[in-house]
Formats: C-alpha cells, sequence, structure tokens
C-alpha cells in the first residue's frame, strides 16, 4: 500500500505482475549491523530553493525503535492499517500485503565549525520486519537481505517504492526544509488528491528536530497550492503511527481491482495542534519559496507556535 500516493495501483500491477518481473543476477553483500552509509549532503547543496526528490534511505538499513546507526532522528514510522470503510471489499491476501510494508522517515543532523548542529538530510523508504527488526527494501534487494516476497509481494513493494518518486523536496536552508507529499485523503466522505506539506528544522544548539505538518490541496493543472485547512500538527519526536486508511468499495470494478483512489488517510498524522495565523497562512501554501519567502515562512512557524497552541 502507497501511504503517501496512490494506494489503488498496487492491485492493478498485481494484474499485470508477469510484465514487471526482472531476475537479478548480482547478490550485493548488506551489513548485518544495519549500518549502510547514505550520501551526506554537501555544504554546498544545504541551501536549495528548488524542488527535486527526496532522497531514499539506502536499502539494507536496519533498526527497531531508535534511528538506525548513521542516522540522528526517526522523524516517523507508519504501520498502514485497513480498518476505514468498505474493508470487506479487500481480499485477505490483498490486505495483508497492503500492511507488510512500512513508511520510514529519518533525518540526520551534523556539527558545523562553530560546533552548531545542521541538518544533513531527511530521506524516506518502505520497510518489512525481517528477523525481528525494520528493514528497508526494495524488491531488488528484498530476497539478498531476508525478505523472500512472493511474486505479488514484490510488485506492491515495487509501486510504494515507486510512489516515493513523487515527495519532493521543495524547499531547504542549513537548518530547515520543506517536503511535500502527494496523498489521497478522506474528505467530506469522498477520496480526494491533496498534498501533505511537512516543515521540518534542528536546533543548532542540540540537533533535536521538529516537524510539522499541514494539508494543501492543488489546483486542477497543479500549478497552485492552497490551505485546505489551518489547523497543523507538530508531530512528536520517533513518531510511530498506526496509519488508518479507509477503503471505498464503489472504487472497485468486476474483478474485485480499485482504482487509484480506491484507499485514503482518513487524516493527515497527529500530534499536537495549532492554528495558523494570518503570516503563516500567507505562506504556507507556496508552490515555491525564494530566500525572502523561506524566511517569511521561518518566522510565521515560530509565530504560530509560540502564540496558536489549541485547546
Amino acid at each position: 500500500m502507497r501511504l503517501f500516493c496512490n494506494h489503488g495501483h498496487v492491485f492493478v500491477a498485481i494484474t499485470t505482475v508477469c510484465l514487471s518481473v526482472v531476475l537479478v543476477s548480482s547478490k550485493p553483500v548488506y551489513a548485518q549491523n544495519g549500518f549502510v552509509k547514505h550520501d551526506v549532503t554537501p555544504k554546498s547543496k544545504r541551501v536549495l530553493f528548488e524542488r527535486q526528490p527526496l532522497p531514499k534511505i539506502p536499502p539494507g538499513t536496519r533498526f527497531k525503535e531508535k534511528p538506525p546507526a548513521g542516522w540522528s532522528n526517526l522523524i516517523s514510522f507508519v504501520r498502514g492499517k485497513l480498518s476505514s470503510g468498505d474493508v470487506d471489499a479487500v481480499s485477505e491476501t490483498v490486505k495483508y500485503y497492503a500492511e507488510t510494508f512500512n513508511l520510514v522517515m529519518l533525518a540526520n543532523t551534523d556539527t558545523n565549525a562553530d560546533g552548531k548542529y545542521e541538518l544533513d538530510q531527511v530521506a524516506v523508504g518502505f520497510s518489512m520486519l525481517i528477523d525481528g527488526k525494520n528493514t528497508v527494501v526494495t524488491s531488488d534487494t528484498q530476497e539478498d537481505l531476508g525478505g523472500d516476497l512472493s511474486i505479488i509481494g514484490r510488485t506492491v513493494l515495487d509501486g510504494n517504492v515507486e510512489s516515493l518518486s513523487k515527495v519532493e523536496q521543495v524547499a531547504r536552508t542549513k537548518n530547515s526544509l520543506v517536503i511535500d507529499a502527494p496523498a489521497i485523503l478522506l474528505r467530506n466522505g469522498q477520496h480526494t488528491e491533496m498534498v501533505v506539506r511537512y516543515y521540518i528544522w534542528v536546533f543548532p544548539e542540540n540537533g533535536n528536530i521538529g516537524t510539522l505538518v499541514w494539508l494543501l490541496q492543488s489546483s486542477k493543472d497543479q500549478s497552485q497550492l492552497s490551505v485546505a485547512d489551518t489547523t497543523i500538527q507538530l508531530l512528536p519526536p520517533n513518531m510511530q503511527e498506526n496509519r488508518v486508511m479507509n477503503v471505498d468499495a464503489d472504487k472497485f470494478n468486476l474483478f474485485g481491482i480499485p482504482s487509484k483512489d480506491a484507499f485514503a488517510l482518513v487524516q493527515i498524522p497527529q500530534g499536537v495542534a495549532f492554528e495558523m495565523n494570518e503570516e503563516m497562512q500567507a505562506v504556507a501554501a507556496l508552490k515555491n519559496y525564494t530566500p525572502e519567502t523561506f524566511a517569511k515562512l521561518t518566522s510565521a512557524v515560530a509565530s504560530t507556535l509560540k502564540t496558536g497552541r489549541k485547546e
């Protein structure tokens, strides 16, 4: 199941699996202790105001509750559950594979010449439980890592990993960044294409990470974004989320294959709720940022967190 993007594509992929099987002839060796080094973001690229795909967590990265070796922070660990709506429309096999893979978001910080922490990288990936540890996998690497997935499982995983290519880093500085993640959400009883925006920052003094999320909607031509809800969520560190997914049986065809919007998030990740002030509403949905507008967003986030907590 795609916890960010178009969840229904999983089943379309299952029906065409014979067209997508790839045999891997080489078998790379993965570290058993879970330390798989990621590419550190060069200092010259830690201030960037153009959209680009968010980095992926290297396959073979293993961890339990704490961040894996080589990463300083676990931002979120998401378990998807098909537990809302027309759940009976989903077969047991499909439900099993929909809940096998977990969405992982990690961050790494390091220190500069002044001893202050700055943001190296935020990355995403899908993991599955292997030998008692969450292990980041792709369909090409899961066998060597001990995943032992069936053809259906590999196809589902392929669809999940492919969906991550649509998750974008919008802009970043040495201390903060904005990420856009397309998603299908349950809105007014309908499954609707939306954008979940993340604002992630590091505290220079101690390396702690803060994460805010809010919901945006896109224009028909996707050229503009607007604020869909002025409530934002401050997520807890090391967030463990059981993400409830809604099933719409009307989105299934006669063969039981759902459309891309047959599954939807019931809500964005939940934490401590804040209400955007006017300053933040003015810059929270910009499609792209400049140094000036990003600075305004940072200022607006600070003021919202200071005075906007909802009871």
